[in-house]
């Protein structure tokens, strides 16, 4: 395979939570599978070449950081829609759905609410067979949303308040408010994920200390 090409999108602007993890831990798994990989990371006054990259990137951050990134990307609306329905692949996670969403490039609303969000969440999704857990810390409601759903609430919050959903899926386009960093709590889906990219070239490479984390938290969790 060709080099792997990465954008991490706003690495300065949203990263409220470490979320550059998530890059990390898919630049290492793809890294163990012999693909060379490369990151570019992208912010304002940047010349973003979407056609460029297999994988967009960006997390969550302030409300004001939110703004300065939907506003920056409006000009690059088309080439947004393309990425997508080229099948190229997305990863937005935390808030930074509000920039997807004020930007019109899938069909869903969000709607701000007056309180906190804020908690540990067990999900399930139909990708994969293993459960899916992240945290929450967030002010927004989904609404009106026309899209796949990503993942199914086992405990804790979907959309809205009492959803039985979370998470967007359209194509390679995977977004979530999950945070964590997603990938690192969630090594099977990491898993699921690298396997997607490279189809049949992927090898089944060795468990690492990611996999007994996650699998000591749902255990303690569930318990």
């Amino acid at each position: 395979m060709k080099t792997f090409k990465i954008a991490h999108l706003f690495y300065d602007l949203l990263n409220m939570y470490g979320e550059n993890g998530n890059v990390r831990a898919l630049v290492k798994k793809l890294e163990e599978q012999g693909i060379k990989v490369r990151v570019d990371f992208l912010s304002l006054e940047d010349d973003i070449k979407f056609n460029n990259y297999d994988l967009i990137y960006f997390g969550s951050g302030s409300d004001e950081n939110l703004l300065l990134a939907a506003n920056y990307l409006k000009k690059y609306k088309d080439e947004i829609i393309k990425a997508i329905n080229d099948k190229k692949y997305f990863i937005v996670t935390g808030n930074g759905l509000e920039v997807i969403v004020n930007l019109n490039v899938l069909d869903f609303k969000i709607k701000q609410i007056p309180f906190q969000i804020i908690g540990e969440q067990v999900y399930e999704s139909k990708l994969i067979k293993h459960k899916i857990i992240g945290f929450q810390n967030r002010h927004s409601i989904i609404e009106e949303c026309h899209e796949e759903n990503l993942f199914s609430v086992i405990s804790g919050t979907g959309w809205s308040i009492k959803g039985k959903y979370e998470g967007i899926k359209k194509n390679n386009f995977y977004g979530t408010y999950l945070l964590g960093p997603l990938l690192i709590r969630n090594p099977y889906f990491l898993e699921y994920l690298v396997k997607d990219i490279l189809k049949d070239k992927y090898k089944k490479s060795k468990e690492d200390i990611s996999f007994k984390a996650y699998h000591e938290f749902i255990k303690n969790f569930v318990n």
